[in-house]
């Protein structure tokens, strides 16, 4: 555990977790509704699927970017309140522009979905390297701080689809645009002074090396330098190779699930409720994570989550029978849920603090390109054979992906002070 934080620098848990709930509101309110929203625009087709790319495309570049520039220069919040701020100009001209009737046609709409992609990919890894580090110096588990993102996601799609008609022009970019200043606004609640941790924990040169050494091989030299060497070491190319292919797989789910439920005959009315049942184990799982990562190694538990996809992937590609279905959503806890908190353990674990951000774009840039592959993919194998070869393919990759994170837990040694991170501690430090 590194040294005490001062309370007027260290980030409130509270406030991490409200912020969660600001930006996923975001993500609940755009993934359902945009693609609507676009062909009530006039954008179908190949120009949809262009548009609708530039989100995980976007998270193929910029994640590795921002993460230097966050470790080069220090900073985490101000990247957070930058993002927001330039977000939500993006989707306040959007709704401008569209309340006032003036048609931006393919071009315009691509260049502000690229605009929002870009600013989006801090606004969501720099919230997850603040609540890392921050669950250091409070003792709660990053997963209690991440889950109310969850909730909000849940919560959002569920309001909007209620509320939000996007045959209505200007009604879509205004709700998100509305999400992004109250999330702009909650960044604020976030400390920037005395960025970065390593140095308001007095984590200087010698000190500093000293917890990196812990870590990793990888200390001494420029965060450039510090990047490189991480990613020369044969475990951390093996754990974002494996992030890459479950990533992949997982995507078959974000992409056919809904068309292979239909197809099957499953009740139309309790689709919703499936991908409910869904993110209510994500949480649940979030909530429990601290004791889970603090009795086993970040790896470890990477395997197991990647051998449930695994599983998941085949039952869903064998299983017929309705309430057998729903029965397996709880398994999204291990395939999403856990497989996500311990892949951050793990980051979190085997970098020195100094490029924790950077560390973490490169593991956001692995599944990043792990999505935009499967998205290519799945939709073809779809067309061609259903869901029972999708989700077939799909568990013999996350398969693959578990024999390598086997590997690369053979070759981790793991962090003395790791566990102890993401665990859950009886008190709020606040």
């Amino acid at each position: 555990m590194p040294p005490s934080i001062p309370s007027e620098h260290r980030p409130s848990p509270r406030a991490i977790s409200l912020y969660y709930f600001g930006i996923f509101a975001v993500l609940g309110v755009y993934l359902p509704l945009f693609p609507s929203w676009l062909e009530a625009r006039g954008i179908q087709g190949l120009a949809m699927g262009a548009i609708a790319a530039t989100l995980p495309a976007m998270g193929l570049i910029a994640p590795p970017v921002f993460g230097l520039i966050a470790d080069s220069l220090g900073v985490r919040v101000w990247l957070i309140r930058a993002a927001c701020a330039g977000a939500f100009v993006v989707f306040a001209l959007l709704a401008l522009s569209s309340a006032l009737g003036v048609s931006l046609g393919f071009a315009g709409l691509f260049v502000a979905a690229l605009a929002f992609a870009f600013f989006r990919s801090p606004m969501f890894m720099m919230a997850d390297v603040v609540a890392v580090e921050a669950s250091a110096s409070s003792g709660i588990a990053y997963g209690r701080l991440r889950l109310w993102g969850s909730i909000s996601f849940a919560l959002m799609a569920i309001a909007s689809g209620a509320l939000v008609d996007p045959a209505r022009p200007a009604a879509f970019p205004a709700t998100i645009a509305a999400c992004l200043l109250i999330a702009f606004a909650i960044s604020w609640a976030l400390p920037a002074r005395g960025e970065a941790p390593f140095r308001r924990s007095g984590l200087r040169d010698g000190a500093a090396d000293a917890a990196g050494a812990a870590r990793s091989p990888v200390a001494g030299g420029s965060v450039r330098q510090r990047a490189r060497a991480l990613l020369q070491s044969h475990d951390f190319r093996l754990f974002l190779a494996a992030s890459f292919l479950a990533q992949s797989a997982t995507s078959s789910y974000d992409l056919c699930y809904t068309l292979h439920l239909r197809d099957i005959g499953f009740p139309e009315s309790l689709v919703g409720v499936a991908w409910a049942v869904g993110v209510a184990g994500e949480i649940a799982l979030m909530a429990f994570s601290g004791p889970l990562l603090k009795r086993f190694a970040p790896p470890t538990v990477l395997a197991f989550a990647f051998a449930g996809a695994s599983l998941r992937w085949a039952l869903l590609s064998y299983v017929r029978f309705w309430p057998a279905l729903l029965a397996i959503q709880p398994l999204h806890a291990v395939s999403f849920g856990m497989m996500w908190v311990a892949s951050l353990a793990y980051t979190r674990d085997r970098s020195p603090p100094e490029i924790l951000a950077t560390a973490q774009g490169l593991f956001s840039a692995s599944a990043g390109a792990g999505s935009v592959v499967g998205m290519l993919v799945w939709g073809e194998l779809y067309k061609r054979g259903g869901g029972t070869l999708t989700f077939g393919v799909a568990s013999i990759t996350a398969l693959i992906a578990f024999v390598l994170a086997v590997t690369f837990a053979r070759s981790t040694r793991r962090s003395p002070s790791g566990g102890s991170i993401f665990s859950v501690s009886s008190r709020c430090q606040e």
